[in-house]
């Protein structure tokens, strides 16, 4: 597991260096993410999904984890903007912060750890967080916004939804799998062969995309966000899914997810929809270090808990 999780973080700080040093242009970096965003990655959920075993037993207790767990965190998240009094754009940043996860690191971490075993667990947790964060992240950073603020949330939601290609890769691979529809071999080798290519340039993407030049003095929001994934998601949803009876490889997973860094994405949001994004970057940034810590210590805070 520490030599899954120095590897993810040495590919992240390498994307971070290579940026730092003009090795590669600032406009290539969006350009690759955007294709691993479109492309990659949704192709690698699709051939996770289409061959999960979605009738397994742990799904049910696996699925309900997560949704109790997402509501403990989404409230701590409004507790805190009140108790900070925090204004509108940070409000969103800090509800983004505490909920939305990186699938990128996570895969990444628990398939060094734990093999191909996992990813299929892990790609549940994407297909149930994913909607979920998108919504109520938009949701939050809309709501927030002045008053005389004229976005329809109904209409962002939608707009979001159907343009997320994360979300058509698993409803596709949902469909394909319950159905039992036959994918032709050079399809699934071709999302095969993408979805191996996929996780080396997200990695790099999100190093590329760390911002610790814009850490300012915004050490309240950014410590209750730190807070958010150090303690507060990864242990709500370990205590829940011990409750429920999880096995101890799909609570080691559900654990990595609540302690795995906020998703960049979040930054592309919070700047569509009027959110900090100064406080967003830093909470990415930060996030992503400090998860060298929680993650490891959470998972092996869930295989102890588990064998209690």
């Amino acid at each position: 597991m520490l030599t899954a999780i120095v590897v993810t973080l040495a590919i992240v700080m390498l994307g971070y260096g290579l940026r730092q040093v003009g090795l590669v242009p600032d406009e290539a970096w969006g350009y690759l993410s955007r294709l691993c965003y479109w492309v990659l990655f949704p192709g690698l959920l699709f051939n996770l999904m289409s061959t999960a075993t979605l009738g397994a037993d742990f799904i049910s207790s696996f699925v309900l984890t997560l949704a109790a767990g997402s509501v403990l965190i989404v409230l701590y998240a409004l507790v805190m903007v009140r108790v900070a009094r925090l204004d509108g754009p940070a409000a969103g940043s800090l509800i983004q912060g505490s909920l939305r996860h990186n699938g990128f690191v996570v895969l990444s971490i628990v398939q060094g750890a734990y093999g191909n075993a996992a990813l299929e667990i892990v790609a549940v947790a994407i297909a149930f967080l994913v909607p979920v964060s998108n919504i109520v992240s938009i949701s939050a950073l809309i709501s927030y916004k002045p008053k005389d603020a004229n976005t329809s949330l109904r209409r962002a939601i939608i707009k979001e939804t159907l343009r997320n290609p994360l979300l058509a890769a698993i409803l596709a691979g949902v469909v394909v799998n319950l159905f039992a529809i036959p994918v032709p071999e050079v399809v699934s080798s071709t999302c095969a062969v993408l979805g191996d290519g996929a996780l080396p340039l997200l990695l790099l993407g999100v190093g590329a995309s760390l911002r610790f030049s814009a850490i300012r003095s915004s050490a309240l929001p950014l410590s209750l966000a730190i807070m958010a994934k150090l303690a507060v998601f990864p242990m709500c949803l370990v205590l829940i899914g011990i409750q429920l009876g999880l096995a101890p490889l799909p609570l080691a997973v559900i654990a990595a997810v609540g302690a795995a860094p906020t998703a960049t994405s979040s930054f592309t949001l919070a700047s569509e929809l009027g959110g900090d994004t100064r406080l967003m970057a830093e909470i990415i940034s930060v996030q992503t270090l400090v998860a060298a810590v929680s993650m490891p210590l959470w998972i092996w805070l869930s295989v102890v808990l588990a064998g209690l």
